[in-house]
C-alpha cells in the first residue's frame, strides 16, 4: 500500500490534483491511499471543489482525513459561532471559502445567510467536518496537523487546540515514532522573515519535505508555491 500524504490545502484544488498526479497517485488504484493533514479550506478561491473531491474520496474509503484549524474555523460558522468569523474573514481567507460555498460574499450582515446557504448546498458537511479525526497511526508514523508536545502528558488524549495548533517543529521527538505533520510551512522554518515569493523564485528547495529526527513537515506554502508537497509512505 502506498499512502499518498498532503496538507494545507487551502483551496487551492488545481494545485492538489497537479500535484497528486506529479506524483504518481491514481485514485481508482486500490493500493494507493490518500492522507489528508488538514486545512482544506480558506486562502484559494476552489474550496467547494476540494470539499466534493475529498469527501467523495473520503466515502469510498480512498482517504482518510483530519482536522486542521482552518477546517474548525468552518466548523464554528457552521455552528452559527461568528466570533472569530471576521477575523479570519479578514486575515485568514475565510471569505473566499464562504464564497465557494455559498455563491455570496460575505457582509457584516449575511453571515446567517451564508450559513443557511451552506447548509442547504451541503447538508452533510457540518457532521462529516464533526467526525473527523485529530490524529492517525500507521505503523511507526503518527500523523497530526499541527504537532504533538510530549511535555503535556500522553499525545493521545490532548486538546483539539493542541492538534490543530501546536508546531511539531518545536516539540520533543516521541520516542520510536515519526510524526508527520502540516500547518507549520516549511520555508518559514528554513529561511524565517524572508520574502516568499522571491525566495520561491531563487531557492524552490526551501519549499520541499523537512526531515528531522522523529519528524517531517510538509507544508509548501501552496499561497505562494500553488502546489503541495506529497510525502509518499509505503506501509
Amino acid at each position: 500500500m502506498k499512502n499518498y500524504v498532503i496538507s494545507d490545502i487551502h483551496g487551492f484544488y488545481n494545485a492538489m490534483i497537479d500535484s497528486l498526479d506529479n506524483a504518481g497517485y491514481e485514485p481508482n488504484n486500490e493500493s494507493h491511499h490518500l492522507l489528508v493533514l488538514g486545512d482544506m479550506f480558506d486562502r484559494g478561491d476552489q474550496s467547494k471543489e476540494v470539499l466534493e473531491y475529498l469527501h467523495d474520496a473520503h466515502e469510498k474509503g480512498q482517504a482518510d482525513i483530519l482536522l486542521g484549524n482552518h477546517d474548525v474555523f468552518l466548523i464554528e460558522i457552521l455552528e452559527g459561532d461568528f466570533k472569530r468569523a471576521w477575523f479570519n474573514i479578514d486575515h485568514n481567507g475565510t471569505g473566499r471559502t464562504l464564497y465557494s460555498l455559498s455563491g455570496m460574499v460575505p457582509t457584516r450582515y449575511n453571515l446567517e445567510n451564508i450559513n443557511k446557504t451552506i447548509h442547504k448546498r451541503f447538508p452533510y458537511l457540518l457532521d462529516w467536518l464533526k467526525s473527523l479525526p485529530y490524529f492517525f497511526e500507521r505503523n511507526e508514523y503518527i500523523f497530526v496537523h499541527g504537532g504533538l508536545d510530549p511535555t503535556k502528558g500522553d499525545w493521545r488524549n490532548l486538546t483539539q487546540e493542541d492538534y490543530v495548533w501546536t508546531r511539531e517543529i518545536t516539540c520533543d521527538p516521541i520516542p520510536g515514532r515519526t510524526v508527520v505533520a502540516g500547518h507549520h510551512r516549511v520555508a518559514t522554518i528554513r529561511k524565517p522573515g524572508a520574502n516568499y515569493k522571491q525566495l520561491y523564485k531563487d531557492n524552490p528547495s526551501a519549499f520541499d519535505i523537512l526531515y528531522k529526527p522523529g519528524k517531517i513537515l510538509i507544508d509548501r506554502f501552496v499561497e505562494v508555491t500553488n502546489e503541495l508537497n506529497v510525502l509518499v509512505i509505503e506501509a
